[in-house]
């Protein structure tokens, strides 16, 4: 059978949706090859969330081109961009088209040019079979599309309003997961995952409840949520975050410091609400991550709004900060805009990054001296793997490639955090007669480096 070559690009979400592409073709015989250059088949999985994002992609399908291979492309590129030159002679298939992709491979195989977008939101996705990337986590889709109207935003456009899916599935794909032995840690994932169930007359603290009844040892990552969905069930939330199987992070993207540029950004939340949820989390818990998200340069973004903005970031002082330069997107209300010029924007951009690298220095040389317990799950390169410890911080492992390796994917072990990075936290494996699963391990208390 014809072996495919899958490439994918953006979110957790579109990581999905590949593995779900990945294991229809898979069930349907086809085999999955890391090899682009053995494939009779490609696959690129799209993401159009910034300017530089698509401008990459564009330039990407070029090379693919010269290759002479049959070619699909799929995700958010399509959907939004169907009538473009670009794909004028590309066989495609839109967000909501994943699973008719075995009917398509075929048919492009045989030389035809299939284009597909516009389907209604297949509600039973979950309910199709995967072939999971990192063979430690389960990405689960939870909802398709948002409830959002943010006037920079493409991806509302490629994947349209909110639609949960059932409460059943995600509960069946989960307990499914865990019967594997290397599944060990649950990723939720959709555009909000705060919206979750608002439109089948649920919510997310009624999933989470479900997901963490579940018996199993595993952990459980929250995806991005926004802070007016979160606000008004916080404290249900946080009361959930006391299970040690979730890690103690949330991603709630802040976008902007200043009020005025919220509004015009047309996000349905205030800056004194993101602080309120941000220093109830941390009354509740010593230690958790929080990921947030900034635009630089918004179009009518005044040097005192992004002072703001500055401001807000060196008060909650996150683990993770997704910085982006404003990028006029096609079709949005904000391309119609009064731009600021490139050469603030850019400006702005290059002290936002400063900022940023400068907080995440200092907070994660804060953790240098802890100890305690984290999962293996990630291996990148054969010389180190990849932890997190209870508070999703990153936490390297250097390995010793002329040994045996005595740690492995999806395995939990305590190490010591002897180092700090830009971005990433260095550990050392305790030692064997110490590297025993702790009761408190998840709870562990920071420790001085001394």
């Amino acid at each position: 059978m014809s072996r495919v070559y899958i490439e994918t690009y953006g979110c957790a979400l579109n990581q999905a949706d590949s593995e779900t592409i990945a294991g229809l073709l898979q069930a349907d015989g086809f085999c999955l090859t890391q090899s682009i250059h053995q494939a009779e088949l490609i696959i690129i999985n799209t993401c159009t969330v910034k300017k530089r994002t698509y401008l990459n992609f564009v330039k990407r399908l070029k090379e693919l081109r010269r290759l002479r291979r049959p070619l699909i492309v799929a995700g958010c590129v399509p959907s939004v961009y169907a009538e473009s030159p670009v794909l004028k002679d590309v066989s495609f298939i839109g967000v909501n088209e994943v699973n008719q992709i075995v009917e398509v491979a075929h048919r492009v195989l045989a030389g035809e040019l299939v284009q597909r977008k516009g389907s209604e939101v297949d509600r039973t996705r979950l309910l199709l079979p995967i072939a999971r990337a990192n063979p430690v986590i389960e990405i689960v889709p939870i909802a398709q599309g948002c409830l959002g109207e943010c006037t920079y935003c493409q991806t509302r456009l490629a994947r349209g309003r909110l639609h949960s899916y059932p409460v059943e599935h995600i509960l069946a794909r989960i307990r499914q997961a865990i019967q594997h032995a290397e599944v060990k840690e649950i990723w939720l994932t959709s555009q909000d995952t705060g919206a979750y169930g608002l439109d089948i007359g649920s919510n997310i603290v009624e999933l989470l409840r479900e997901i963490l009844s579940i018996e199993g040892e595993f952990r459980l990552r929250l995806g991005m949520t926004n802070p007016e969905h979160l606000l008004p069930i916080l404290d249900e939330i946080l009361s959930i975050f006391t299970d040690n199987r979730i890690y103690k992070f949330l991603h709630i993207p802040l976008q902007s410091g200043s009020d005025r540029v919220l509004k015009a950004m047309n996000r349905k939340y205030s800056v004194g609400e993101f602080l309120k949820i941000i220093h109830r989390v941390r009354a509740r818990f010593s230690e958790f991550s929080i990921a947030t998200d900034v635009i630089a340069g918004f179009p009518g973004e005044t040097e005192a709004d992004f002072l703001a903005t500055l401001s807000v970031l060196r008060e909650i002082r996150p683990a993770v900060v997704n910085r982006s330069r404003f990028s006029v997107r096609p079709m949005t209300p904000a391309a119609r805009m009064p731009q600021l010029p490139s050469s603030v924007v850019s400006e702005r951009s290059r002290r936002l990054s400063v900022l940023v690298e400068e907080l995440s220095r200092e907070e994660n040389q804060r953790w240098v001296g802890w100890c305690g317990e984290v999962l293996i799950d990630l291996q990148k390169r054969p010389d180190s793997l990849i932890s997190r410890n209870f508070a999703y911080k990153p936490i390297i492992i250097p390995l010793d490639t002329r040994q045996n390796t005595p740690v492995r994917l999806g395995q939990f072990v305590k190490v010591n955090v002897v180092k700090a990075t830009t971005f990433h936290l260095i550990g050392k494996l305790a030692p064997p007669e110490k590297n025993l699963r702790s009761k408190d391990a998840d709870s562990c208390k920071m420790e001085s480096a001394s």
